[in-house]
């Protein structure tokens, strides 16, 4: 039986990754950060998927996620890790908490990059192990007030390329799936850190139009099963892809980035911008 490691599945893209895994036969380890979303994901799951309360910027406690997994495999192999697990941060530079950005960049770059290292013994006991990085359309295209947000999608971008160079030898898989807007609880808790920013005129107008864009996003954003999908493709095919874009967006907006002078692309920006506002 195939086995698999999936973090951030609590909700959004890493639930429906899990229990789409978990329908398919394989054997799931699902990691979740808060307990009760690890219940509610149990009871649509089969006996065979098995949940883990982990804290992605802990490493004692991503140590202890990943022997769970090693001691319950046994001498057989992993067959996938899933780096799902990510946290949204929105605000000016200026205006953002340190410790908001230490956050976002532990949970979206060091925590997949520690749970990787500590699962690739496990993955090289399986022929064909394959690592999947979900990113977003955002790791090519940055915009004002997720500046922390880019920053880590940018980052997971650079840390798939180099992986899947490292690893190409060894016959391990690296994808990087990449999905505009999502339909996830990752917008609404992006929410809260702009409602921890202190008050300041100078961006009133733009934080509240990021505000509204946001609530939109956690509403009409792609679905997490369209998602989850092309993770199957990156776990299951004989031949995986490095790159899994998922929705028009992420097709579209990041072929216009490149074709537009910065200057230009930052005017454009501007104008969405006050055109929210």
């Amino acid at each position: 039986m195939s086995a698999v490691l999936v973090t951030g599945a609590g909700s959004g893209i890493g639930a429906a990754t899990a229990l789409r895994l978990d329908r398919l036969g394989m054997r799931v380890f699902a990691a979740v950060h808060d307990t009760h979303d690890g219940e509610i994901l149990a009871k649509g799951a089969s006996a065979s998927l098995s949940v883990h309360q982990y804290d992605a910027t802990d490493q004692a406690s991503v140590r202890d996620l990943v022997g769970a997994v090693d001691t319950a495999l046994g001498t057989e192999g992993l067959t996938a890790v899933v780096n799902v697990a990510g946290a949204g941060v929105a605000g000016p530079l200026e205006l953002l908490a340190i410790d908001d950005l230490r956050h976002q960049l532990d949970v979206d770059v060091v925590g997949p990059v520690a749970v990787t290292q500590l699962a690739l013994p496990l993955l090289r006991r399986a022929e064909g192990g394959r690592v999947v990085f979900v990113g977003a359309a955002g790791s090519l295209v940055s915009m004002q007030l997720a500046g922390a947000y880019h920053a880590s999608k940018y980052a997971v971008e650079a840390i798939s390329d180099a992986w899947r160079q490292e690893l190409a030898a060894e016959g391990i898989s690296v994808c990087l799936v990449e999905p505009g807007p999502v339909a996830t609880p990752l917008w609404s808790k992006a929410l809260q850190t702009l409602d921890r920013l202190p008050a300041s005129d100078r961006y009133a107008d733009r934080v509240a139009a990021v505000r509204e864009s946001l609530h939109k996003a956690s509403k009409n954003g792609e679905s997490p099963h369209k998602v989850a999908e092309q993770i199957e493709h990156a776990v299951t095919a004989a031949r995986p892809k490095s790159r899994y874009p998922v929705g028009a967006a992420a097709h579209v907006v990041p072929r216009i980035r490149r074709l537009l002078p910065d200057r230009l692309f930052d005017r454009a920006a501007q104008r969405i911008a006050a055109a929210r506002s």
